[in-house]
């Protein structure tokens, strides 16, 4: 009695336990080598629905590649069954979905393959047939398929949320594929920009939302690392060591003025420097000062309350370079561009100047350049006026 007691238990542990499920990214059969990130775009979407699933455990994309890494299979053009059986087992999968598409003109065919991985056996091979704009009818057939040849019986709340889409635009789907490679490429702006452009070409695409918000928390991490580090260099910058300029230089350059704490901690170091009148000398033929210094300057030939300031500033550079042609040449060009603004109406000019701000700060990307520079508008005024301060009257 007891033995069949715990013999029973055990078979309902099992039949409740769910089954792991890895997707492999689908290869691209089309002969279009810019067709390839849907297939990328194609698992993920697999992924995302099976997940509904409650008797399905899928295996997440970052384990995924990171298996595919150590296979060597990441490169390959197509997972053959033996290297689809190792992938499988790599990822503790009891099965693996591997599969290709193939289009034609204004057609499509997907093709799947669901391997038993412990078995060594193919479960089915099938392919779905239809229209290019019919993609998202033919990714809900293979999530029928696998549902179907599993014999997994679905909930009816596992039934209204598969036959939801997180978007109906194929072009904000390859989008998306896109970033997704872009992304598992390493180039993590350049995935950013495909999410956002997803999100463009359909607003409510809750995939590339998510995707965009997490590259977002990754951007932010990175960036506050890059800030904590230039302040561990500027606090140990030493005017009296033989690489001060060197380090100066590097540390200049390191910084981004499209990026408002990068572009804070730019001037925050100008300032330091021309407070205390360090100039350092030019490494690799580069005044580095100068070059930062002037192009913060330039920066404000339209902002009408530098109009004054701007020719004392020039001034400065020149006479702390004056065997430097670089500040020369740059003022030549910046008053040039001065002497065509202050030919304007002041009050008109600081009118205009104030209504661009306002509007690039209510319309602009937080991540557009024009942003950093407003959002550090004051402390760049007050270093203007600091080498303007410093020329002898």
């Amino acid at each position: 009695m007891r033995l069949a007691l715990l013999t029973g238990l055990l078979s309902l542990t099992a039949a409740a336990a769910p089954a792991r499920l890895a997707v492999a990214y689908f290869d691209n059969a089309s002969g279009d080598a810019t067709l390839t990130p849907l297939g990328r775009g194609l698992a993920d979407m697999l992924i995302t629905d099976l997940s509904n699933v409650e008797a399905l455990q899928l295996v997440e994309r970052e384990k995924l590649n990171l298996a595919l890494d150590e296979l060597k299979l990441s490169q390959s053009k197509f997972i053959d069954p033996k290297n689809a059986l190792k992938l499988g087992k790599g990822l503790s999968a009891r099965y693996l979905l591997v599969g290709s598409f193939t289009v034609v003109t204004e057609n499509m065919q997907l093709t799947a393959r669901l391997l038993d991985v412990p078995q060594g056996k193919v479960v089915f091979s099938e392919g779905v047939n239809g229209k290019k704009d019919e993609f998202f009818a033919l990714e809900k057939e293979l999530v029928d398929l696998v549902i179907s040849n599993l014999g997994i019986k679905l909930q009816l709340s596992e039934k209204s949320k598969l036959r939801s889409n997180s978007t109906e635009s194929f072009d904000a789907f390859s989008k998306y594929a896109a970033g997704l490679t872009a992304k598992d490429a390493g180039d993590e702006a350049k995935a950013r920009e495909l999410f956002e452009a997803a999100l463009a070409a359909d607003p409510n695409y809750r995939a590339a939302k998510s995707a965009t918000e997490r590259l977002a928390v990754i951007f932010k991490r990175d960036d506050d690392a890059k800030t904590q580090t230039a302040d561990a260099a500027r606090k140990s910058l030493d005017p009296k060591a033989k690489d001060f300029p060197q380090k100066v230089s590097l540390l200049l350059m390191s910084l981004q003025e499209s990026k408002i704490e990068e572009q804070k901690r730019k001037v925050e170091l100008l300032t330091w420097l021309a407070e205390n009148d360090l100039t350092p000398p030019a490494v690799n033929g580069l005044p580095a000062v100068a070059v930062a210094g002037l192009q913060v300057v330039y920066r404000h030939t339209d902002d009408p309350t530098q109009w004054e300031n701007i020719p004392k500033a020039c001034e400065y550079f020149v006479s702390k370079y004056p065997t430097d042609d670089y500040p020369k040449s740059y003022c030549r060009g910046l008053l040039q561009s001065l002497r065509s603004e202050t030919t304007r109406d002041r009050v008109e000019a600081q009118k205009e100047w104030d209504e661009e701000r306002d509007s690039d700060l209510k319309n602009l990307d937080p991540e557009d350049w024009r942003i950093s520079l407003h959002k550090n508008e004051a402390a760049m005024r007050k270093l203007i006026a600091l080498y303007a301060s410093k020329v002898k009257k």
